[in-house]
This record gives structure tokens, sequence and C-alpha cells, in this order.
């Protein structure tokens, strides 16, 4: 079982439950990369106005802006982040926006901790990770 990454890079992560922040803050870390954590929607962007990341991964329901449209915002200002959903409630319809907005994948809660580690690797492998440090 490999859970260390094979791109790290810098990984900003979105969810408004504790639990899902201190596991992927603690399983990314673990593997390599820069983490950052936060809580809504809101809080993402002025995070992405502040700091480069190589990736974000967003919790599809959040209590403020809806974590699809973080993502569409944010890559309408920064193309090349790379992007993936997670959710607990995961429909046809969430998961086909999902795609439509370039997210590299559409995960259900619960992961795996390998599961995600290698995720995140492939999608900052995609655009080749380093370009934010």
């Amino acid at each position: 079982m490999n859970t260390k990454a094979k791109h790290p890079g810098r990984v900003l992560v979105m969810d408004d439950e504790k639990s899902v922040q201190l596991l992927l803050e603690r399983v990314l870390t673990g593997a390599g990369h820069t983490v950052s954590v936060v809580d809504s929607g809101e809080a993402a962007l002025a995070a992405l106005d502040h700091e480069t990341f190589d990736l974000m991964i967003a919790d599809k329901n959040l209590p403020d802006v809806d974590g699809l449209e973080v993502i569409r915002l944010a890559r309408s200002k920064h193309p090349a982040l790379q992007t993936v959903v997670i959710t607990g409630f995961p429909t046809p319809e969430s998961k086909e926006k999902a795609q439509s907005l370039g997210a590299h994948a559409f995960i259900t809660k619960p992961f795996g901790v390998v599961e995600i580690v290698e995720i995140c690797d492939a999608a900052m492998n995609r655009e080749g990770v380093g370009a934010a440090n």
C-alpha cells in the first residue's frame, strides 16, 4: 500500500466537515503534499486569490457557495488548476456538471486513503505539477 505522492504539489482542500478536513490534511501531507484547508467556498476563493495551488479538492455540498460553482469561478481565474469533487450525496446531474467543468474525478464519500492519493497524483500529473511552486 503506497501512500506517497509521485507528484507532490500544493493542494487546497475545501470541505465543511472537520473530520474530512483532518483526514485529507493528514493523508495528503503524509503523502508529501503541501496542504491548505478551508471550510467554505468563499474561503476557498479568497485562498485562491492569495496563493497558487496545483489541485483543489472541493466538497460539492457546502453551506455557502456550491462546490461546483467554486470550481467554475476558480477555473475562470486559474485555468490550469486541477480539481477533484468529493460528495456524500452524488447525483448523475452533479457528476455530469463536474465533468463539464473539467474535474479530474468525482468521488463519493467515504473514500479510501490510497484511492485519494492516487487520484490526486493522477490529477496533478495531468498538467505537470510544479507550476505553482
